[in-house]
């Protein structure tokens, strides 16, 4: 789901782990004037879930999903509805991906560019821009500062001590964001920039697949396999320090929620 190279990700590992996600489609999806004729793309697709329910609002539509990793992409086809085609590549790479002008509808992005660094967020809004038709419009979830306080401890906590990174996602604040956004010629006034905090329900065993499936791979991959290894066995032997207050693995998510306009 982004630039950096990553390890493989396990496409039916992460298939299986994104129910955390799916509780909030509604939020995600209400706020975005669908139209069942519309263009869409969608950035960072993932195993497809979110991209095929997209498919369905949009019956006289296409929904093109894009991402770098071939199991993620394999998972998705597999959910696809008729009116869905994809793309191999990372959101950095959209200018090499489409380079022909688009008249897109829609442009979105879910839980994704959280995994590219702040210094390519312009490029991608300014991408972003470009693919779409004057008067689409743009509709992004991801991490924000604030995100996963207590896993985020935790994990900078053992990776530290094992020489690798901390904090290696870009969970940036409102007002950053607001300047990128505005700066890449977006109309924010019939939409919003705001950051959203969430309580998100998991067990001790679904927090250690959600672990597994979408957490680790930011963090393994500059410690090589002698490292992750410790990394990840460090991390699930003290899963027990993410239990909160009310005995439940519940965790809190911050969200950057953005719904912006190119202007007509």
């Amino acid at each position: 789901m982004t630039e950096q190279t990553l390890a493989p990700w396990d496409g039916a590992l992460y298939a299986a782990n994104t129910g955390h996600h799916r509780v909030y489609d509604a939020p995600f999806l209400d706020p975005l004037p669908l139209r069942p004729t519309d263009t869409v793309l969608d950035l960072g697709c993932g195993s497809g879930d979110l991209t095929a329910i997209v498919a369905g609002c949009v019956p006289d539509g296409t929904v093109t999903g894009v991402d770098p990793q071939p199991s993620l992409l394999a998972e998705a086809r597999r959910a696809a509805r008729p009116n869905q085609r994809f793309v191999q590549g990372s959101v950095q790479m959209l200018g090499a991906l489409f380079p022909e002008a688009q008249q897109l509808d829609v442009v979105m992005s879910r839980a994704v560019l959280h995994w590219v660094p702040l210094r390519d967020h312009p490029g991608v809004l300014s991408e972003v821009h470009r693919l779409l038709r004057p008067g689409g419009w743009y509709r992004a979830e991801f991490g924000a500062a604030g995100n996963i306080p207590a896993v985020l401890r935790l994990l900078d906590d053992v990776s530290s001590g094992l020489g690798g990174p901390t904090c290696p996602w870009t969970f940036a604040d409102a007002g950053t964001y607001l300047e990128l956004v505005e700066q890449a010629g977006f109309d924010l006034t019939p939409g919003f920039i705001r950051m959203t905090p969430q309580r998100r329900g998991f067990s001790r065993e679904s927090l250690r697949g959600w672990f597994r499936s979408q957490v680790v791979q930011a963090y393994t991959t500059a410690m090589g396999d002698l490292g992750g290894r410790a990394f990840t066995g460090e991390v699930e032997a003290r899963f027990d320090e993410l239990a909160r207050w009310d005995g439940t693995f519940d965790q809190t998510f911050v969200r950057m929620d953005v719904l912006a306009q190119r202007p007509v």
